[in-house]
């Protein structure tokens, strides 16, 4: 049946943990070694390879936002006479240069490209009309930011699974998808939550340490481009690079809350304000 944000994101978890688990056994080290190499690549891609792309692909944009900013705080100043072989185009404008071909027209291509095995099914089951309109609505209902939510999980878990270790079973449940859950935790009567440890579980806890913080630390990385002078008055454009920072950083601090069922009812929204009042101060 159908199953909720959190049921989804607890079995990938689960998954994830699994995969880096089995990444550092002896059995995978053997496969890699009596391999060919198409067959080789055929497991990987199959396998642990789309668990570690998922990694690869959650820190690619802090690494690039960090770069970023490393480059244009070693640009030249006028001022130092050392800096008076400086080249005439200045950081800001090689860097935009750059992610303007990097992030370019071709990412909506990577997108549907990526959506063409399920139109595919669904045009095969159906007709293509009707795959048409299930694609659409996918897009519609925002389903780009559920799966870089979900890769950041997998990524998470995975790259955890390979430097500490510990996999276990995963309880991930069969709950409804209507279910809501709170933002902290159950409201008290007054303010605060009740319970502790364990059972003072909410959406915030759920995903502070596995997306919030990242997604803050991205937020005040692309505002401090900004300030560096990141946009530069050249006519590269940076339109599908803010684009891709936006819809990460949305995702990474906001896709819990929005497909969350009644999060924003006004009754439920009141009880997590209380709780987030009690919890902090």
């Amino acid at each position: 049946r159908d199953l909720g944000f959190n049921s989804v994101l607890g079995f990938f978890c689960k998954l994830s943990s699994g995969a880096g688990e089995q990444i550092i056994t002896r059995q995978m080290f053997r496969l890699g070694q009596i391999f060919h190499l198409p067959e080789c690549l055929t497991f990987y891609y199959a396998h642990v390879g789309y668990y570690m792309t998922q990694a690869l692909v959650s820190a690619s944009l802090p690494l690039m936002v960090f770069t970023w900013l490393i480059i244009l705080s070693s640009d030249c100043e006028g001022a130092y006479r050392a800096f008076a072989n400086c080249p005439e185009q200045p950081a800001s404008s090689s860097m935009a240069n750059l992610l303007s071909v990097w992030f370019s027209w071709l990412m909506v291509m990577f997108l549907l490209i990526t959506s063409f095995p399920l139109l595919f099914e669904l045009a095969m089951e159906r007709n293509f009309k009707d795959a048409i309109k299930r694609v659409g609505k996918q897009f519609l209902t925002l389903s780009p930011l559920h799966f870089i939510f979900q890769a950041k999980i997998i990524g998470y878990y995975v790259m955890n699974e390979l430097r500490y270790g510990g996999a276990q079973y995963v309880a991930t449940g069969r709950g409804l998808p209507t279910e809501r859950r709170d933002f902290i935790g159950k409201p008290a009567d007054d303010y605060g939550i009740k319970g502790s440890g364990k059972d003072a579980q909410g959406l915030y806890l759920d995903y502070a340490v596995h997306t919030y913080y990242d997604g803050i630390t991205l937020l005040g990385g692309c505002f401090l481009l900004v300030l560096a002078g990141g946009v530069p008055d050249n006519k590269a454009s940076l339109t599908f690079t803010w684009l891709s920072l936006g819809l990460t950083i949305s995702s990474w601090l906001c896709a819990p809350f929005i497909f969350n069922p009644y999060m924003f009812k006004m009754a439920s929204f009141r009880k997590d304000l209380r709780a987030w009042w009690g919890f902090f101060f």
